[in-house]
C-alpha cells in the first residue's frame, strides 16, 4: 500500500479536522479528495503530506510514519508562498537546490506546455502563477502527488491548461490525490473518488462504480453531501 490513515484523528484544540479515519491508497489511482468547506479535505493531505501529525492513530507513507517520507511526497498546498521578485529560472534553482528528485527538463517542459510568462511573479496574473506553482510540483519525480485546490480562484483556461497537464504527467505507478471544489470540470481525471463529512467518509467508490448505477462524480456529491 502506498499510504495509508488508520484510525487518525487530527484535532484543532476542541474541533476535529478528521475523526476516526481509515483509508487506504493502492499505486496508480487518480483520487478526488470532494466535501465541502470544513469537511476535513486539507487536513487528509497534510496529514499524508508529514505537515500535520494525527492526535490519534496512524498515518503511513511507503510503509513508514508520513513525518519522515516528508521529502519523498509531493504537497502542492492552497498557499502561494513564490517571493515576488521569482522568475521561473529562479524557481528551478529553487527546487533543484531542495529536492534531488527535481527534473529540471521535465520542468521546462511543464512551462512550455502550461503556456508559464518569463517573468517576475510580481508581474504574473493568479492563473499564471497557480501554473507556475504546479510546474514546480509535477517536476519531482515522486509516487505520490497531493494537490490542494489547484483550481482554487483560477481562470477558465488555466483550469484547463491545469487539467490536461495532470493527465499528462500521471503515470500508472503514481497516485495523485487532488482536492477541488471545482468538481465538474476535474470528473474527467479521477478514478476514485472519496466524500468527507466533518472529518469522516462519507462514501468512497471508483468513478466507475458511480457510472454503472447511472451518477456523475457531481450527482453524487450533491446527493451524498447536498
Amino acid at each position: 500500500m502506498l499510504a495509508s490513515l488508520n484510525r487518525a484523528t487530527k484535532q484543532y484544540g476542541r474541533t476535529e479536522g478528521v475523526r476516526d479515519l481509515t483509508v487506504e491508497f493502492p499505486p496508480g489511482e487518480v483520487v478526488g479528495v470532494l466535501g465541502l468547506n470544513g469537511s476535513g479535505k486539507s487536513t487528509v493531505l497534510k496529514l499524508l503530506a508529514g505537515l500535520l501529525f494525527p492526535t490519534s492513530g496512524d498515518v503511513a507513507v511507503f510503509d513508514g510514519p508520513a513525518r519522515a517520507q516528508r521529502g519523498r511526497v509531493v504537497y502542492l498546498g492552497e498557499t502561494d508562498a513564490l517571493w515576488s521578485w521569482m522568475t521561473p529560472d529562479d524557481a528551478a534553482t529553487f527546487m533543484a537546490g531542495l529536492y534531488d528528485d527535481f527534473d529540471v527538463k521535465r520542468y521546462r517542459e511543464l512551462l512550455a506546455s502550461l503556456a508559464v510568462p518569463r517573468r517576475r511573479t510580481k508581474a504574473m496574473s493568479k492563473g499564471e502563477r497557480g501554473r507556475l506553482r504546479l510546474a514546480m510540483a509535477l517536476a519531482r519525480d515522486a509516487k505520490l502527488y497531493l494537490l490542494d485546490e489547484p483550481l482554487g480562484g483560477i481562470d477558465l483556461l488555466s483550469r484547463e491548461k491545469i487539467l490536461q497537464s495532470i493527465v499528462r504527467e500521471w503515470h500508472t505507478d503514481e497516485t495523485i490525490l487532488l482536492s477541488t471544489h471545482e468538481v465538474a470540470e476535474a470528473e474527467g481525471l479521477f478514478e476514485r473518488v472519496i466524500y468527507l463529512r466533518e472529518g469522516r467518509i462519507a462514501l468512497d467508490a471508483t468513478a466507475e462504480t458511480l457510472r454503472e448505477h447511472g451518477k456523475s462524480v457531481v450527482q453524487t456529491y450533491r446527493e451524498v453531501l447536498g
